[in-house]
């Protein structure tokens, strides 16, 4: 399996490449290309063209929530496509895994939709939309872990996550963790029916939470004997210093690699 991160809050300057408040992660496996989340815009498209990567012949789109800053991008991916249509590029159908309530509109505080820019109807017949709630298998070791069981932490009914099964362990990749990461770990090993960690990546939600609340997720991950994160998106230095008294922290920037 091979991961490469299109687009994160974080850049490196030995790359030439943009970063924004938004996540996309590009993973390949077994002879299958599956985009996980579009970003906010189109960033993750030019980052894509820049790191010589071939976003036509995604086979899948795995949309881990609604919010914008991971579902943004879709609607440019699809004028990417449109576009080489006509100019006589063959395009395939592209699968589409997500929660049900990708398309319920996400009201802020100033009742603006934060969420899915557009409806289902606004997506093109290349798409096969796949709706489930129930872990779906994408590739026999890369798991699409549906809703989360409800919990005190949970936010976003909608919200998923994806979990690889590795010789080294379970890796999570994470969208934004709104159910709390903690939860998603119990849930990808209760699905996976394994117990080992090897890493975790992406979004990881803990901007505002406490010190103690981090300090907590930082003592739990260590139990579990987590081997390294990679926190994305949704986290700051001060959460990532706290977390690195427990577990090794690993960045994770737009180009990021990771191979298993």
């Amino acid at each position: 399996m091979e991961l490469t991160v299109l687009v994160d809050n974080n850049t490196q300057k030995d790359y030439d490449l943009l970063g924004e408040f938004g996540l996309s992660i590009l993973i390949e496996d077994e002879y299958r290309k599956i985009l996980f989340d579009c970003g906010y815009s189109n960033v993750f498209i030019k980052n894509a063209y820049h790191m010589n990567i071939d976003l036509a012949d995604v086979t899948d789109i795995v949309l881990s929530h609604s919010h914008n800053d991971h579902t943004g991008g879709f609607l440019w991916l699809q004028n990417l496509y449109k576009k080489l249509l006509k100019v006589g590029f063959v395009i395939n159908n592209k699968r589409v895994v997500a929660h049900p309530y990708i398309f319920k509109p996400h009201l802020d505080e100033n009742f603006a939709n934060i969420g899915f820019p557009g409806d289902e109807n606004s997506i093109s017949d290349f798409f096969e939309l796949t709706y489930t709630k129930e872990p779906f298998k994408i590739t026999e070791n890369l798991i699409y872990l549906g809703e989360f069981p409800a919990s005190d932490s949970s936010e976003d009914p909608d919200e998923s996550a994806l979990v690889y099964t590795s010789k080294k362990g379970l890796i999570i990749i994470s969208g934004c963790a709104h159910a709390g990461l903690a939860n998603i770990v119990e849930y990808a090993k209760k699905v996976t029916n394994q117990s080992k960690i090897y890493a975790i990546i992406g979004g990881v939600h803990l901007l505002q939470k406490s010190d103690t609340d981090i300090k907590k997720l930082g003592i739990y991950l260590q139990r579990q004997g987590v081997q390294m994160i990679y926190p994305c998106h949704c986290c700051d230095l001060r959460a990532k210093i706290i977390l690195s008294k427990y577990l090794t922290v690993k960045e994770a920037y737009s180009g990021f690699k990771l191979s298993v």
